[in-house]
């Protein structure tokens, strides 16, 4: 395998969509399993063909409504939200000091604005 402009990590088809939209054709998907669909799969039940492993709807209670947790609502399904909003994570550099949030997530967005100025200087994207 040569020299890439963007390694995907897990079958992300829709980011490699989206860039590929975008002109970046030079692209790599990385993925662990022999298929897609990460913890979802189909496993035959029965006579019957089911999805198992959605153990649950992200992305509930933003802008716009989850379809997935509308179609779960309008077929009577039991649910349970689960609100993390205050949950705490942590986030240690190498000597096992924990980094503050701030300070991790401005250094996250500064390491995606530099990928970002780098395929914009190689002329591939945007």
């Amino acid at each position: 395998m040569g020299c890439h402009s963007v390694i995907i990590i897990g079958a992300g088809i829709s980011a490699a969509k989206v860039l590929a939209e975008n002109g970046v054709t030079d692209i790599v998907i990385l993925e662990a399993s022999d298929r897609i669909g990460g913890r979802i799969r189909m496993e035959e039940f029965g006579d019957i063909a089911i999805e198992i492993g959605a153990g649950w709807v992200a992305g509930v209670g933003g802008k716009t409504s989850n379809p997935v947790w509308e179609l779960a609502n309008q077929s009577s399904l039991r649910t349970c939200f689960s609100d993390y909003s205050n949950a705490r994570y942590n986030i240690y550099d190498q000597s096992g000091k924990i980094i503050p949030r701030e300070l991790a997530a401005a250094s996250y967005h500064r390491a995606v604005n530099s990928a970002i100025q780098e395929l914009k200087n190689l002329g591939n994207v945007f």
